[in-house]
This record gives C-alpha cells, structure tokens and sequence, in this order.
C-alpha cells in the first residue's frame, strides 16, 4: 500500500450527526486518503445514517459540510446503508445528493477488498 494510488480505505460511520468533532476528524481522514491517491469508501450506517439525511445534513457546522463536498469532490464513495435508511425512514428524495444507498452485502464486498476498514 505504499504507492500512491494502490490500495482502498474503508470507514463504517455510525457517528451521530450531534457529534461534531468526531465527524469533521472522520471526514478528515478520510481527504487525507484520497489525497494519498487510496480509494475510499464512507459507508453510514446505525446512527451515521441521520447525518446523510438533506434536513439533517443542512443543520450539520460549515466546516463538516464543506468536508463532506471537498470528500465527494476527491472521488470518495459515500453510501448510505439500506437497513439504516429504512429504519430512520430516510428515502431516496430525503438524501444528500452524492450518496448512494446500498446494503450491507456492498459494505462487506468493499471491505473485503480493501487495505484497511476503519468504524467510526
């Protein structure tokens, strides 16, 4: 994994949106990663999966909202996973646009092919 451009990283986020700090060093991470030219994948689920919600996500500091943008814009996958969704009755019209939904059969193929998988 030490070339640049080799190599996949993948987080599980179940941080709750009310946990700023938390997130906006996740999401930190996470550009570091793609700057390293790795593959990333953010997969919210359990609690996470309220902050990719448009209501939500709009009440979210600046700073984690231009993280998140800056994220997306480097190439990082960000999936909202399926059960959460449903759960929180998060439909498709109510996401932030980026974010793809999925279930946790993606989770675990994306995590099995990568270098490190990192929960949050």
């Amino acid at each position: 994994m030490g070339e640049k451009g080799a190599g996949r990283v993948v987080y599980f986020v179940s941080i709750p949106p009310t946990d700023s700090d938390r997130l906006s060093t996740m999401l930190g991470y996470a550009l570091a990663s793609a700057s390293m030219g790795l593959d990333v994948v953010l997969f919210y689920a359990l609690d996470g999966a309220l902050t990719l919600k448009k209501a939500v996500f709009e009440g979210l500091k600046p700073e984690i909202k231009a993280k998140f943008s800056q994220c997306l814009k480097a190439g990082c996958r960000v999936l909202l996973c399926s059960s959460a969704a449903e759960q929180y009755g998060i439909g498709k019209e109510d996401v932030v646009e980026g974010v793809e939904i999925a279930d946790i059969e993606t989770f675990y193929d994306y995590a099995a092919g990568a270098d490190v998988v990192m929960g949050w």
